[in-house]
């Protein structure tokens, strides 16, 4: 196999992948990856009968392998489990999110499959789930101008799936940063299924895992990289950012911190870039209780890259739910009128009359590009009531919030066996081969989903 140059980016992210053993994390961040894996696998199983990830099921009809697809009997190859896994965690807009992506969607599928794959243990998963998210920041924040323009999760996703892929399969060096390489060309995804609510923001989750775990494979298969494919000329971050400037970020402090560390989780089922206003929204009709008759006008003052996030501005008429729960206006009106903007399935009433006119009456500004709070503004009754936070800052994470959050979305489903589940995930570290917890994810036969893409 070809050597890669020890100062390139992709040289300097494989040594670090490489040589990140599980001994060398430290205690909290362990913690925070069994969190992250319990909020994914979470939102992963009350997502189980949605469309889209029954559309990927469906595609991979025939697959046959050792890996699990949660809450459904089959068993079918990693690359494949990757893929409709990935759908199942981003599934009901209830995922994780870090700098700009959704990382437990894309990085925990690829390690569980891969651990399923070779009988690999809890420790093994966890030291790959740090990794993937370490690189799903990193790919970000060596081009941030990626955004609007590209999807972060389908772009800096698809790197951070090849990372968890890499290190769980026991790739060294060189490999590893070949697969970072061939995943930055795999690499893909844009925003505009957020105006329409369409499928295909959602596939793109799945496809980024399914790219990164592939990318792995080739490059431990003997494929090669350019060298530079990061910041090249006509590399990664000239591609998807238009410059190379922020490059320096992507390997900058390697492991110190690891940027799980700065994960935060959803409360509720919408995108993460209405969760502060709905937050703030709810804060003061609980401290101010209003007449919603007599609001007269609401404003939202938002950070520049939220404002212009695609769906952020979506208006009625709404064709889909994901419409509605992407966008600002109809999540913070539903807020205000004491709707439940915590329960996945109020958003299909998308044609709620009192909610649509309320939110006819909400107006979205632009703070630009040096903000990074969120406050909204809300003239009742002739005064104005204002409250304002830094984005996002209610929504760190913590264990109880993510025990509490899982139990509530995917306990109905796993009943008896959720505080089973629960253990497991938490004791990862003590299990030595991760069967022991997918095999708990999976139902009995006789429920696995018919028919496939053709027929």
């Amino acid at each position: 196999m070809n050597s890669i140059d020890d100062l390139t980016v992709a040289r300097q992210l494989g040594r670090f992948i490489h040589a990140t053993s599980y001994e060398a994390l430290p205690a909290h961040v362990v913690e925070q990856a069994k969190s992250r894996v319990l909020d994914s696998l979470g939102t992963a199983l009350a997502s189980r009968d949605l469309p889209v990830p029954m559309t990927a099921l469906k595609f991979v009809t025939g697959s046959e392998g050792a890996a699990s697809v949660y809450g459904h009997a089959q068993r079918v190859s990693a690359i494949d489990a990757a893929f409709v896994n990935a759908t199942l965690i981003n599934g009901t807009t209830h995922d994780d999110f870090l700098d700009k992506s959704h990382p437990g969607a894309v990085t925990i599928p690829a390690a569980i499959a891969l651990a399923e794959e070779r009988g690999g243990s809890g420790r093994d998963v966890l030291t790959a789930v740090v990794l993937g998210y370490d690189l799903v920041g990193r790919a970000y924040r060596g081009g941030p101008a990626m955004l609007p323009k590209f999807r972060a999760t389908g772009v800096a996703g698809a790197i951070g799936a090849a990372a968890a892929a890499a290190r769980l399969q026991g790739s060294n060096a060189d490999e590893t940063a070949h697969a970072l390489g061939l995943a930055a060309m795999f690499a893909s995804g844009f925003g505009e299924g957020f105006v329409s609510g369409t499928m295909d923001v959602k596939l793109n989750v799945g496809w980024a895992c399914r790219s990164g775990v592939s990318a792995a494979r080739l490059a431990q298969c003997g494929a090669t990289a350019a060298p530079r494919v990061f910041e090249g000329n006509a590399g990664f971050f000239n591609a998807f950012a238009g410059s190379t400037d922020a490059v320096a970020e992507a390997v900058r402090d390697l492991g110190a911190p690891f940027l799980i560390e700065q994960s935060v989780y959803k409360e509720r089922p919408v995108c993460i870039f209405v969760q502060t206003p709905v937050e703030l929204m709810l804060a003061l009709v609980d401290e101010y209780p209003m007449d919603a008759a007599a609001i007269e006008r609401v404003v939202i003052y938002a950070p520049h890259a939220t404002f212009t996030n695609p769906g952020f501005r979506n208006v009625a008429p709404f064709q889909t739910h994901l419409q509605a729960r992407i966008s600002a206006r109809f999540t913070a009106a539903a807020a205000l009128l004491g709707r439940p903007v915590g329960e996945y399935a109020f958003y299909y009433d998308f044609h709620d009359e009192e909610v649509l006119a309320l939110a006819e009456r909400i107006e979205l500004v632009d703070v630009g590009p040096e903000a990074d709070s969120v406050r909204v503004d809300i003239v009742h009754d002739g005064k104005t009531f204002t409250k304002s936070a830094l984005e996002m800052d209610s929504l760190l994470p913590t264990l109880d919030k993510s025990r509490a959050k899982f139990e509530r979305v995917a306990g109905p489903w796993l009943g008896k066996r959720t505080e089973q589940v629960v253990d497991r995930i938490l004791g990862l570290d003590e299990l030595s081969d991760i069967g022991e917890l997918t095999r708990l994810l999976r139902p009995d036969a006789a429920s696995a989903p018919r028919g496939n893409c053709t027929g």
